[in-house]
């Protein structure tokens, strides 16, 4: 690169404006609602805060914009190919210059095609020594600030609430439910017991389907910070042990597989690294779409179980299922992950955890639908992993002689470290964390401020 790439370390505090003309609407509108609401209407100030929440941006999303627009010009992309000595077509990957919306396990940024791969020398850095784009070499992993524009939309919020007494309304409010449902406990009629029970099982539903979506929140973002702390090792460089690893799926010592789902020819797909399908088996309330033809309380009781099994599965950390799974496959042969600066082997057998992005296929027949998640060559990825040396007789099925350091070592997450799980993602830093906050912001400061809420109610 041009050593111009975005500064993405956000440090204290960031104040981020809009930058396209639909953002600066938006935000505008938001401005003058809040206002307008704050002296004469509570809940048109509520609409203007979600306004300015949604239109002011990450304080990277316009150096991100800035940089993929040049990397992505074609002008760029043809001349950066030509010093190489290919055309643009061959050197990057068709689908890494697709502008349709890419999802998260696609690349962000353009990607070398297989006609720039070290065939001869795989372990080897590539013909032309130079990185991959998506790399926090090139392109820093954002380090969010401490405190950007949407602390103060908070502070704002509360500061409303308390000018308009909304904390004493609730309150008061409060109070009559409470003595509404006392009444409703004390009716000994069928309808009244009828009454308090619906709001029991709709209040406990609604808690736990909050706790449910607050933990899941909380979860992802301290796994994300936890990725944004951890520097990212060079391939070429790489030590043993405990390591953070970004780069390219590439062939292995085994070639890639086609994988037949459940056994059947017309369900496949080729050029795989590292597969997972699962069939679910619908029941005769249930299609292959999802839809459910049973009452109205029956799929609210069916949901509110999936939901305590995906709370179970988050609380022990084991592999989520489908709704209605029926069997599951997982395979994969070994692999090289490479950035640009070599290779390094990658047993995904030896991964606990493996997480697919959108899947690669569904086939629905009848009341039985098949889903394909998989990596293929070429793929984006990132690895939290544990570097081993290989044992003498896996180097002795290759020729490795002349190769580089990393080729005598692989790369296995099957044992966890204190504190740490490993894993294997498709995608990159770019494509997992688009735009993270501060777990401060995020958390801990609407924590203060419901917290403060609730001590000024009370008071």
């Amino acid at each position: 690169m041009d050593g111009k790439a975005p500064e993405v370390d956000g440090r204290f505090f960031i104040a981020s404006l809009p930058y396209t003309q639909e953002m600066w609407a938006v935000w505008g509108f938001g401005v003058f609602f809040y206002l307008y609401g704050f002296f004469f209407s509570p809940f048109w100030a509520i609409i203007g805060l979600v306004m300015l929440f949604l239109s002011t941006p990450h304080p990277f999303a316009e150096e991100l914009s800035q940089f993929k627009e040049k990397v992505t010009d074609p002008q760029y992309l043809e001349e950066f190919a030509e010093e190489r000595g290919l055309s643009a077509e061959k050197y990057w990957m068709a689908e890494s210059l697709s502008d349709e919306e890419k999802n998260a396990g696609e690349w962000k940024f353009p990607a070398p095609s297989k006609h720039t791969w070290n065939s001869e020398e795989p372990y080897s850095e590539d013909k032309d020594g130079s990185l991959l784009l998506e790399h926090p070499f090139m392109v820093g992993a954002p380090k969010p600030p401490l405190l950007t524009l949407r602390a103060v939309y908070f502070t704002l919020g509360l500061f409303m609430l308390q000018y308009w007494g909304v904390i004493t309304a609730i309150k008061n409010n409060l109070e009559a439910f409470g003595f509404f449902f006392g009444i409703l406990v004390d009716d000994n009629t069928s309808e009244g017991l009828l009454i308090a029970i619906v709001i029991i099982i709709a209040i406990g539903y609604m808690s736990i389907y909050f706790l449910m979506m607050f933990s899941s929140m909380l979860k992802q973002l301290i796994s994300n910070i936890n990725m944004v702390d951890m520097p990212t090792s060079l391939v070429g460089s790489v030590e043993t042990g405990e390591v953070e690893l970004i780069g390219q799926a590439r062939p292995g010592p085994m070639p890639a597989v086609k994988v037949f789902v459940d056994d059947d020819p017309e369900m496949s797909c080729s050029n795989l690294v590292c597969y997972e399908w699962v069939r679910e088996d619908f029941s005769d309330g249930v299609d292959s779409q999802g839809r459910s033809s049973v009452s109205f309380f029956r799929s609210q009781i069916n949901s509110l179980n999936r939901l305590l099994a995906s709370f179970s599965d988050w609380l022990f950390d084991r592999q989520q299922v489908h709704a209605s799974e029926s069997a599951r496959q997982r395979g994969g042969v070994p692999f090289i992950l490479h950035d640009g600066s070599g290779g390094i082997l990658v047993e995904p057998s030896m991964f606990r955890r493996i997480r697919f992005r959108d899947p690669l296929q569904v086939w629905n027949l009848g009341k039985t639908r098949w889903t394909l998640y998989g990596l293929r060559l070429g793929d984006p990825l990132y690895i939290h992993g544990e570097v081993k040396k290989r044992s003498k007789k896996e180097l002795a099925k290759e020729d490795l002689s002349s190769a580089p350091e990393s080729s005598k070592f692989k790369v296995v997450g099957n044992e966890d470290p204190p504190e740490q799980k490993l894993i294997l993602i498709q995608g990159t830093e770019h494509s997992i964390l688009p735009y993270n906050f501060s777990i401060f912001e995020t958390f801990y400061l609407p924590t203060f401020y419901l917290v403060v809420f609730f001590i000024m109610g009370i008071a």
